[in-house]
């Protein structure tokens, strides 16, 4: 083995040297050293001295790029949702040259070829590169996530393992979570300038808006708020040790429930917050939360040891670690995670509203619902009455708080209800109603009051109502009847001075058909008669008509004289004759006992 001095003997006496003097020089050093000569030259590359000429053809092959481009989007199609590529190179060459595609080389000189130009297996499942994102100063940017924690489950005797269960391998995962009713999910954020967090368990079936409200709520408050509602004041030592509150500036998370619910986005929008929303699949881009992940499974190794009692317990003790863990570790190497975050100014540090007002923060926006004739309106399948009759067939505008759900902010007539839904009995009837017996008009709306001010109008023009209700209905005055209104036999008048151009028209040419020459037919002749046919009207018609032309009702005497003389029907043209006497008084005839007084 040479040592370095040798090496740089050989490297001084060596380097710089024509290519015709090399050799003898190196014969001469092999020579003084007693080695070989191809020693000496493979001394000499050690220190960088190489005098091989490169081939002309290096890095060319008589592979089409088009074929090797072909084989790794093959390989590339082939990428499973795992990020794993089955297709093996050989494969991906069979089906090329199945295809009528010439490949000319073999497996192993086209994998060489893929890897040359960094389109092979590893090199498609490689991450893409990324930069490195700097948030300005404490509560800037904060990033949010949920966690399924699939080890452990809540029951009555507290938290307990799934591993005794089920077995954890990537093709049983799916099959696992379908089992699982309901989730112990672990919620955390991070600050991305100081690393300072907070995290806590919820159990429900899944992600929910209101869980997710709650979290922020509890991260942006003060936290020695948070340490007396859970101890009680019984824990004064950890008062002050955990300042990391506010509402940050910006907030990094997936597109998950929580963050598409829109009274969630509505709080965001009230507390200035900006949001960034990224695709699902890429976790990088909350890389500071994905890493925390990690430190946080460490509290969650613990468990193994001690088992909670509930989800209060398992809560207060991740407080009791994170003042720990953000007080004692450093972070990057300078310093505790609460000290640096404690560097934040009175103009970075926002200070998240009370509790009563952040809850009206939270709600859906406002949207429309129109109520029925009772006044109920539907919401979410759920059934609500509004107490004012005059919303009866409107448009009522519904918001939903968070926090009050089921129950709903009902806008109308300048009026806000909060109402509550309505239950359904044992045959699925709702119990908003009266019983039978017990019935009674609704109250009446300003369009029933208006209504029956509007009869008394129309009273003084003449009209006359009838009928109840919806189908009350108005009758035309009496024939001869003086209104106020001037409706018609002016409209002409209100057309000014009119002039326009006659146009003489033009005769119209009629052409006559032709006519076929037929015989004439020999018929018999029928003589029909042409006397007029008198047509006869019954009684009940000439009374209506006669109480038309009158105006008023027809007395009894009138009415028997009058059917003692035409029985049960009257000719038109004689009714017409009678209505016109009675008019004028002329009838019955003075010579006519019994009538004169009827009339």
């Amino acid at each position: 083995m040479a040592t370095e001095t040798v090496l740089d003997h050989v490297y001084r006496s060596l380097s710089g040297l024509p290519d015709g003097q090399v050799r003898p020089r190196a014969e001469e050093l092999a020579a003084y050293y007693g080695v070989s000569l191809q020693t000496i030259y493979r001394w000499a590359h050690k220190k960088g001295l190489r005098w091989r000429k490169e081939k002309a053809t290096k890095g060319k092959t008589k592979v089409p790029e088009s074929v090797i481009m072909s084989a790794a989007a093959l390989q590339l199609a082939a990428r499973r949702t795992n990020n794993q590529i089955p297709l093996p190179a050989c494969d991906a060459k069979e089906i090329l040259e199945d295809s009528g595609i010439e490949v000319n080389c073999s497996t192993g000189w086209l994998l060489n070829l893929m890897r040359q130009r960094n389109v092979a297996a590893k090199d498609l499942l490689r991450p893409s590169p990324h930069v490195t994102l700097l948030s300005k100063h404490p509560n800037h940017v904060w990033q949010f996530d949920v966690t399924n924690c699939i080890q452990y489950f809540l029951d009555q005797k507290g938290l307990g393992e799934r591993d005794e269960e089920m077995e954890l391998y990537k093709n049983k995962i799916v099959k696992t979570a379908k089992k699982i009713r309901k989730e112990l999910l672990r919620y955390v954020v991070v600050d991305h300038c100081t690393g300072a967090f907070y995290f806590r368990y919820f159990y429900a079936s899944g992600e929910r808006a209101r869980d997710g409200a709650d979290f922020f709520y509890e991260a942006m408050r003060p936290k020695d708020e948070l340490i007396e509602r859970i101890w009680n004041g019984e824990s004064k030592e950890k008062v002050g040790k955990f300042r990391f509150h506010g509402v940050p500036f910006i907030l990094v998370a997936d597109r998950g429930s929580i963050m598409a619910a829109k009274e969630n986005q509505n709080l965001f929008d009230a507390l200035r917050i900006e949001l960034k929303l990224h695709l699902p699949g890429n976790p990088r881009a909350k890389g500071a939360v994905e890493g925390l992940m990690k430190i946080i499974n460490r509290f969650e190794a613990r468990l193994k040891l001690k088992k909670p009692s509930s989800l209060e317990e398992l809560n207060s003790w991740a407080l009791d670690w994170c003042i720990y863990y953000n007080a004692t570790k450093d972070m990057r190497g300078v310093a505790p995670r609460s000290e640096l975050w404690a560097k934040i100014t009175p103009e970075q540090l926002r200070l998240c509203p009370d509790e009563a007002l952040y809850r009206r923060l939270i709600r859906r926006p406002t949207f429309r619902a129109k109520a029925n004739g009772a006044c109920l309106i539907r919401v979410d399948n759920r059934f609500y009455k509004v107490p004012d009759t005059n919303a009866a067939n409107k448009w009522v505008y519904v918001s939903i708080n968070a926090y009050e759900h089921p129950c709903v902010d009902v806008h109308f007539n300048d009026h806000v209800w909060l109402l509550e839904p309505i239950e359904t009995d044992e045959y699925g009837r709702l119990l908003s109603g009266v019983e039978y017996g017990e019935f009674h008009s609704p109250r009446h709306t300003e369009t029933q009051k208006a209504k029956k001010e509007m009869e008394k109008v129309a009273e003084n023009w003449g009209l006359k109502w009838k009928g109840t209700g919806d189908k009350r209905r108005a009758e035309a005055p009496p024939l001869g009847h003086e209104t106020p209104l001037q409706v018609f036999g002016h409209q002409a008048s209100k057309v000014g001075n009119l002039s326009y151009l006659v146009r003489k028209g033009t005769d119209l040419e009629i052409r006559q058909p032709e006519m076929p020459d037929n015989k004439p037919m020999k018929t018999d002749a029928i003589e029909i008669s042409r006397e007029i046919v008198s047509k006869r009207i019954p009684i009940l018609q000439f009374f209506r008509k006669l109480k038309e032309a009158t105006g008023g009702p027809i007395p009894k005497k009138l009415n028997q004289a009058i059917r003692a003389r035409y029985g049960a029907s009257i000719e038109i043209s004689e009714a017409e004759e009678v209505i016109r006497q009675i008019q004028e008084g002329r009838w019955p005839a003075s010579g006519e006992t019994g009538q004169a007084q009827a009339l």
